[in-house]
């Protein structure tokens, strides 16, 4: 008689570093009747042929949560769960050639510090004392972040796949998934050994991750918006400065980062190990004449050095004992892009009991926090961190293959580049456009792209330096800066038009609308033909979202949102709706102008309108 499980409180589909990790945590929760599903072996896919580094370093603050929190567990993960694994914790130096990149690094120690990590700025004479092989005379300085490091991926997947099953999780390998079914609250994931009915599903199956989405379309589901890009990198044979410097110092070199040239530099037992993110990258499986293979595991594309020859160029010079000895091996294997180079992970938009936690393109370092922040989405539907960054509901329709693509190779090209407050990058634009679109422009519109949007930032005048590089800056005061002044005083003093085509707009009616809602938010509700704020928390107080509450009647709101935040929003209202109230989408369908100010009745006036003036 088979034990293949039939029934699973959770199904995951991959078996990689994050839905190992996922499974992990599940149980350590107390969370056991749960199954991973994985069609080769665990690592298959792009766990296994991951560099392993492990940096707390990000721009984004959720993002260092989930590092932060997996590179402390992985700290004594092999004493928790009796499994050994290799991992050395060896520091790393970020180089600055400029005084923009110091800033970057003083904002990113700043959040550390507020997480608990130092990360401190030091001089090229500092850095010098760390990494004696490194020339640093061009530099303006770096950063250190100590707890910085490599880890076995394969080692440190096993580790979670032994602790979940002492815990009672089940693990089968040799088992894809090929399908899903709804039967009333339950999903049947559909295996080659036979069906399990679960109440949870969670895709995490790396970079087939796109193939497994849509299975879900039919339960309201969309295309997954990722492409599979081309990483690569290469190990020297034994250097013998190195091996002799390891030796005496009884520890490895910490891992070089110049992101400005971009690409890492770190030590692979007595040889090294360069990493790039070339300009000139390449994606991998997105045509019809190129499809993706039924089974990809364990494998690797052909080398494709000549694109890194730059990169090699420039690490030789940093690091001269780089240039001393010969390739090794060379790794260029898949790994999966999501549209801004962050994961998606959370629920999956638009079907219910459904997560996603895949297009890590540095899995390794945040696969402990992913696990941890996906399990705690499964169980209580929320998170203990704001982890709108990594949504999967910040990408709506818009999101197509070629906006995906475009954008996979952008991010990818600048996987280190510095993300400017007041920058807009140019791929995958012009996705909606206003219907005053060209009216906007025309009068100097400088636009900025929100959920696929294009919506004006400021407007310019003759004169005025629109350049990309004039903003390329940290400081707020650049030529924008005197043209919003006059706008904002213009509307304090007088009256102002705003165009808003990047805001989601939802229609909620029905006999008791407004109890529901006032049940929904912190505050009160505005008096009919009013607006007012509302602040939506979640069930420990913090703030999932705002809208703007337009109060039409008695039970006949309409609320304005963020742009991005129009999928994320609408399950914030729809999953709680109860029969009898109705809530519309109308973000595509309509655009909207706001006409404010103290002399704003005086122009409907003079326009003759029947607009209501009451709100």
């Amino acid at each position: 008689m088979s034990d293949f499980p039939t029934t699973a409180r959770v199904v995951i589909i991959g078996g990689g570093v994050v839905g190992t990790s996922t499974l992990y945590h599940l149980a350590k929760a107390g969370w056991t009747d749960c199954v991973l599903l994985e069609k080769n072996e665990l690592t298959a896919g792009s766990t296994w042929h991951a560099a392993g580094n492990c940096p707390n370093f990000s721009g984004s603050w959720a993002v260092m949560n989930m590092q932060r929190y997996g590179l402390e567990m992985y700290r004594t993960l092999a004493d928790d769960v009796d499994y050994p694994m290799n991992y050395h914790v060896t520091g790393s130096l970020r180089l600055a050639h400029s005084k923009e990149r110091m800033q970057e690094f003083e904002r990113v120690s700043g959040m550390g510090r507020y997480q608990g990590l130092e990360m401190p700025i030091l001089t090229p004479e500092e850095m010098k004392e760390h990494h004696p092989f490194m020339e640093t005379h061009d530099l303006a300085g770096g950063m250190w972040d100590p707890l910085d490091g490599d880890i076995d991926p394969a080692q440190l997947t096993q580790a979670m796949a032994k602790g979940a099953r002492d815990l009672g999780a089940r693990i089968e390998r040799f088992c894809p998934a090929n399908g899903v079914e709804r039967d009333g609250d339950e999903w049947i994931v559909k295996t080659d050994k036979g069906d399990i009915r679960c109440q949870y599903v969670a895709n995490c199956a790396g970079y087939y991750a796109q193939r497994v989405g849509e299975w879900f379309k039919p339960f309201g589901g969309r295309t997954v918006p990722m492409v599979t890009m081309s990483h690569q990198y290469f190990l020297t044979d034994e250097i013998p400065e190195v091996a002799a410097w390891t030796k005496e110092k009884g520890h490895k070199l910490p891992i070089i980062r110049d992101v400005d040239i971009s690409y890492y530099l770190r030590q692979d037992k007595n040889g090294l190990n360069l990493g790039p993110y070339e300009r000139n990258c390449k994606a991998h499986w997105i045509t019809p004449e190129d499809p993706m293979p039924e089974d990809f595991s364990f494998q690797l594309y052909p080398d494709d050095l000549e694109r890194l020859e730059f990169y090699i160029e420039d690490a030789m010079a940093r690091v001269p004992a780089l240039g001393t000895a010969g390739v090794g091996r060379n790794i260029n294997g898949p790994i999966p892009y999501a549209p801004d180079g962050l994961p998606l992970l959370g629920p999956m938009p638009g079907v219910k009991n459904a997560f996603e936690g895949h297009c890590f393109t540095f899995g390794i370092a945040q696969g402990g926090g992913a696990g941890k922040v996906l399990s705690e989405w499964i169980m209580h539907g929320e998170t203990e961190w704001d982890m709108w960054a990594t949504d999967p509901r910040r990408y709506t329709g818009y999101a197509d293959h070629d906006y995906s693509l475009a954008k996979a190779l952008e991010t990818y090209g600048h996987e280190y580049a510095m993300h400017f407050p007041h920058h807009e990058w140019p791929a995958g634009r012009n996705k909606k456009l206003s219907p005053i679109d060209a009216k906007l422009r025309a009068a100097g519109g400088q636009m900025g792209a929100y959920n696929g949007w294009e919506r004006a930032n400021w407007f310019a005048k003759d004169g005025d330096d629109t350049s990309d590089a004039a903003t390329h800056t940290w400081d707020r005061n650049g030529p924008w800066a005197p043209r919003i002044k006059a706008e904002v005083e213009a509307v304090r003093d007088g009256v102002g038009v705003l165009d808003l085509p990047g805001f989601s707009r939802f229609e909620l009616s029905g006999s008791g609308a407004a109890e529901w809602l006032r049940g929904r938010i912190a505050g009160a509700l505005p008096k009919a033909g009013r607006m007012t704020l509302g602040y939506f928390p979640d069930s420990r107080g913090r703030i999932l979202t705002e809208m703007s509450l337009i109060r039409h009647g008695e039970d006949h709101f309409t609320l304005i949102t963020a742009a991005t935040a129009q999928w994320h929003d609408w399950d914030v209202l729809n999953n709680a709706l109860p029969e009898g109230l109705h809530l519309t989408d109308h973000t595509d369908e309509f655009s909207t102008l706001i006409v404010s100010g103290p002399k704003s009745r005086d122009l409907f006036k003079e326009l003759n309108t029947q607009a209501d003036l009451s709100l």
